[in-house]
């Protein structure tokens, strides 16, 4: 009887274990599990409390800052906070939208939801507090309004205006700064304030049929109201002129779709339409120095034509970008409203490209597509300047992508061969000025000097002269730089502008120390210097500072200190705020500066940063991260988040137990994968000095760039025993006779001078380009790979990580690829970047810790 109850039991017990076969059953929980689980649920909390701190804006007197915090669940919260004050949080609001600050400490806010609020900030007194909302807010005669669209302040803070949408009659409501309403205006479909705090709005007035009878002009100075124009056609937006003394009317015409344009005068408002026979969809409107003389950009869309069969395309094609964009007519004139006088400079010049230099006698011209050869990703330019008085043309020389015009265009200034050259117009004398060492150039607005950013100081160039001095004290080991200086720019796609400071106005330099992650900011004002931001160390960004320069505000955060506030007046430096306090362990997080020589002799860095609770008597598995050159991310803050658009962060894995390494990479004769993995080898040999990091168990990730270096390392070498490559390039003979979606233009330029460095084509050197191709040699992969892209990329078309996998597969290597559907260059989605993100943690655990739990990885 015991026999056969013995046996039923075992058939009982046979039977469940076959039945829950695939349930997961608890083992007894060792030490190593115990801390898996303990870490899976930290790593959870510490990502729900993670955030992102923001800097918005400076009150003008610098009292108030206000800062946006963004949290990974999408929720965003305004905060506002004292200056003088830590940590002191006067006002916290949710879904703002915009935010602006008015006088006598009052606010305006607009949230997604189109409720705007109109409060002041309370400033406690004697242990006594204004009156407090529900959420704790301290405030003062708060009002609120809907269906508002915009907000807008005006008269440096003492008036505001509100403009609610149609349900309200587009009403533009005009208030002082104490909440007093000034004016209400109805139907107004758009306006305008000038550079003098002047309002201008266009009102549609509606006949008894309710249409649209016709648009009108006003302007209102103080109480007064001023028709100065009135037309049966659409206003779609007004416009000052660069005159100052005008205002342009932008009008469509509904039967036509084209615009029109009206010159209104200021003075005794009477208008100048532009000549009727102009047919244009766009025009921008520029000054060339003579007040009633404008220069005219005007656009008109080609009409779309049904494509031949077959579409013909030439060898010496130097268009091919109209083969996948929308084509236009760019003309170009000068345009006299009051006299009529309307010139076509493309006629009179005989060039394609005309760009004006605030002169009303020279301008540059060209013909873009010249020298256009695909070779560079910006084709060097043939520049001449034209003579409008003269009608003649004088060239000037070939450029490449950069160049500066002075502010009357006096000089055009541009870089070539290793030298500034400096141009002066009016008799085409060249002045050759030394580059070593100065960039960032600003010619000064009297046209006499130029300010250069550079080495050790900021220098001026005495144009006359030909000779620099300092500006600022010199500083060994530190580069400096104008912050917030206003470039006009003049030519899309290129760094064309025109580069022009007022010198005789205050300056902010930054001077910054990259090698040991300090900068400081100083202000400039006639030839004395005072200090803004003394020097300290750490990353920082996000500078704000108030009108007067009395308060300055930034972010500064460092590998081992989430970001902080920090708020520096009189030349002290104070920190207001700590974001991410719940983010106790970063504090005693460790990181080394590896140095090792990558090819050519070229000495490099590497940035090793050791697992969190990292215990020197243990041995940890190793990620490294490849892309250029990373070691300017050592005082970057690395907050632990799973929404990464490609898939990888740095703290995720130093809580997960692994030693993270970004090694940079130098390039040489020898090709971009190649100078790779001679890089990257170099590297390891450096870092695993590192006792404590198993050299059995390290793995290899990459994106775009470094996901192709990824593909060649994993072909050649057996130092890596797991491989993650996402958006990558596999085959790149064929994708360099490819087109690129994204730039709509061959890849030529890519591989021959840009990212790829080959430095020849693919006929010159056919050789070169086979050694440094990760898909001929797929064969030799050893480790397993996981490939990644998004199915929509138009960087690097995803057949490209098909193409690899297949190429794997054929050769029964240990491969897995995810393909995303909705997803580009990297993870749009948030979905996305949470699954690539949780995908590969699982995948370097699964092959770097031998936790076999991820049943997608084995699931072949």
């Amino acid at each position: 009887m015991k026999t056969a109850y013995r046996l039923f039991m075992m058939l009982i017990t046979l039977l469940l274990l076959y039945g829950f076969r695939w349930i997961p059953v608890p083992l007894p929980l060792f030490p190593a599990q115990e801390l898996k689980i303990k870490n899976t649920n930290h790593l959870q909390k510490l990502f729900s409390e993670s955030y992102e701190i923001q800097l918005l804006k400076i009150s003008a007197d610098g009292k108030w800052l206000a800062v946006k915090k963004i949290m990974d669940s999408g929720q965003d919260t305004l905060m506002i906070l004292r200056t003088d004050v830590p940590e002191s949080i006067v006002f916290k609001r949710t879904h703002v939208s915009e935010l602006q600050f008015l006088i006598d400490n009052r606010i305006l806010l607009l949230d997604k939801q189109g409720k705007a609020e109109y409060l002041s900030l309370g400033v406690q007194k004697k242990g006594k507090a204004y009156e407090k909302d529900s959420e704790g807010n301290i405030f003062a005669n708060g009002k609120v309004f809907n269906q508002i669209k915009k907000i807008e302040v005006l008269k440096d803070g003492k008036e505001f205006l509100l403009w609610p949408d149609s349900s309200q009659k587009n009403s533009l409501a005009w208030y002082t700064a104490g909440g007093n309403l000034l004016r209400v205006l109805e139907d107004v479909t758009t306006y305008l304030i000038d550079r003098n705090s002047e309002l201008y709005a266009v009102q549609k007035e509606i006949n008894g049929d309710k249409k649209v009878k016709q648009y009108s002009i006003f302007k209102f100075s103080g109480s007064a109201k001023r028709l100065l124009y009135q037309t049966n056609r659409l206003i779609e937006s007004i416009y000052p002129a660069p005159d100052g003394e005008s205002l342009i009317s932008f009008e469509k015409d509904l039967t036509t779709g084209y615009m029109k344009m009206v010159s209104i005068s200021l003075k005794d408002f009477k208008s100048y339409p532009l000549d009727d026979s102009l047919l244009f969809h766009h025009v921008t409107v520029k000054s060339i120095g003579k007040e009633k003389l404008f220069f005219l950009n005007a656009i008109k869309n080609k009409t779309e034509t049904k494509k031949s069969s077959p579409e013909i395309w030439y060898g010496d094609d130097k268009n091919l970008e109209e083969k996948f964009l929308p084509q236009f007519q760019e003309t170009y004139y000068l345009w006299e409203p009051e006299s009529g006088q309307l010139e076509n400079l493309n006629d009179s010049s005989g060039f394609q490209k005309i760009i004006p230099l605030h002169n009303e006698r020279y301008f540059l011209a060209f013909n873009p597509r010249e020298l256009k050869d695909y070779t560079r990703k910006t084709s060097p330019l043939l520049i001449s300047v034209y003579d409008r008085m003269n009608n003649t043309s004088v060239k000037v020389d070939t450029m490449g992508a950069e160049l500066h015009v002075s502010a009357k265009g006096e000089y055009l200034l541009y870089p070539k061969n290793n030298q500034w050259k400096l141009y002066r117009i009016s008799d085409g004398k060249t002045i050759l000025i030394s580059k070593n060492g100065v960039e960032q150039p600003y010619f000064t607005r009297d046209g006499k000097g130029i300010v250069f950013g550079g080495n050790d100081a900021l220098w001026y160039y005495d144009i006359g002269k030909e000779s620099f001095k300092t500006l600022t004290g010199t500083t060994k080991g530190y580069i400096y730089r104008i912050m917030e200086s206003k470039r006009e720019s003049l030519l899309s796609n290129y760094n064309f502008y025109r580069s022009v400071i007022d010198d005789k106005a205050p300056l902010i330099v930054e001077y910054r120390n990259e090698m040991n992650n300090r900068f400081g900011y100083e202000k400039l004002y006639g030839n004395k210097s005072f200090t803004g931001i003394p020097t300290t160390n750490g990353r920082m960004s996000s500078l704000l500072y108030n009108p007067s320069y009395s308060t300055f505000a930034y972010l500064q955060e460092n590998y081992n200190m989430p970001p902080q506030i920090v708020v520096a007046k009189k030349g002290q430096n104070n920190v207001i705020y700590h974001s991410n306090p719940q983010d106790t362990k970063i504090s005693e997080a460790k990181m080394d500066v590896i140095e090792y020589i990558g090819t050519e002799n070229t000495p490099l860095k590497g940035l090793l940063y050791y697992p969190i609770d990292f215990n020197p008597s243990m041995n940890y598995p190793m990620v490294a991260h490849i892309y250029e050159t990373q070691h300017h991310l050592s005082s970057q803050y690395w907050r632990p988040t799973y929404k990464n658009s490609l898939g990888f962060n740095v703290r995720l894995l130093q809580e997960k137990g692994y030693f993270v390494f970004l090694p940079d990479i130098a390039y040489g004769s020898e090709g971009p994968g190649i100078s790779a993995l001679q890089s990257v080898e170099s590297a390891m040999k450096a870092v695993l000095k590192n006792t404590s990091i198993d050299p059995l168990k390290v793995g290899l990730i990459g994106q775009s760039f470094g996901g192709y270096q990824t593909n060649f390392i994993a072909t050649r070498s057996d130092l890596f025993k797991a491989y993650v490559s996402g958006a990558a390039n596999a085959d790149i003979v064929h994708v360099y006779h490819t087109f690129n979606e994204n730039y709509h233009m061959p890849e030529f330029w890519r591989y021959e001078f840009g990212q790829y460095r080959m430095g020849k084509s693919f006929s010159q050197n056919k050789e070169l380009y086979f050694r440094n191709n990760p898909l001929y040699h797929a064969d030799r992969v050893t480790s397993p790979m996981l490939l990644w892209c998004g199915m929509q990329d138009k960087n690097v078309n995803w057949e490209e990580t098909r193409t690899f996998y297949n190429a794997l597969k054929r050769n029964k290597k240990n491969v897995i690829a995810l393909f995303y559907p909705d997803d580009g260059h990297s993870m749009w989605q948030e979905a996305s970047k949470t699954d690539l993100t949780y995908k590969i943690l699982d995948w370097f655990d699964f092959y770097l810790k031998d936790h076999k739990k991820a049943i997608w990885v084995n699931n072949k």
